[in-house]
């Protein structure tokens, strides 16, 4: 029995470390990959599909809803909507997760790109059936 105790008491902290750490690595899978689709030209916005791995259900119905029919007829965004920027760098495969905070809505991973880390996004990450995903993102710096 005190094996046991000692066992489970000694193994918590582990579980803890591993589920709270869950956002910060599905984020920073999703940076990874997004960049590299962008750097093969690819744009994932324009076929959401490949992006059910990564992105909420909602979140890729709402693309699918801003790019279907006439641009013309409706207010697209300036800037990519998951790096919030234009363009890129050509470091910003250099990905580094800073910290994560968590409210109501859902867990913010704060993501910086590049060398420097001077491009910082805040990516709202949900579980949706038992997987880490991002819902939106938000410009810090």
């Amino acid at each position: 029995m005190k094996t046991l105790c000692f066992f489970l008491f000694a193994v918590s902290p582990f579980a803890v470390a591993d589920s709270t750490d869950a956002p910060g690595l599905a984020a920073l899978k999703f940076n990874q990959w997004y960049i590299a689709q962008l750097n093969q030209d690819k744009a994932p916005v324009l076929n959401p599909d490949i992006m059910n791995d990564y992105v909420a259900s909602e979140t890729i119905a709402a693309i699918k809803e801003m790019y279907s029919g006439d641009s013309n007829e409706k207010d697209m965004p300036d800037t990519d909507m998951f790096i919030k920027a234009q363009d890129w760098n050509e470091d910003w495969d250099q990905i580094t997760v800073l910290h994560s905070d968590f409210d109501a809505i859902c867990t913010n991973v704060y993501i910086a790109f590049g060398k420097k880390q001077d491009h910082v996004v805040a990516d709202c990450l949900v579980q949706e059936k038992g997987k880490w995903k991002v819902r939106s993102a938000t410009l810090i710096k």
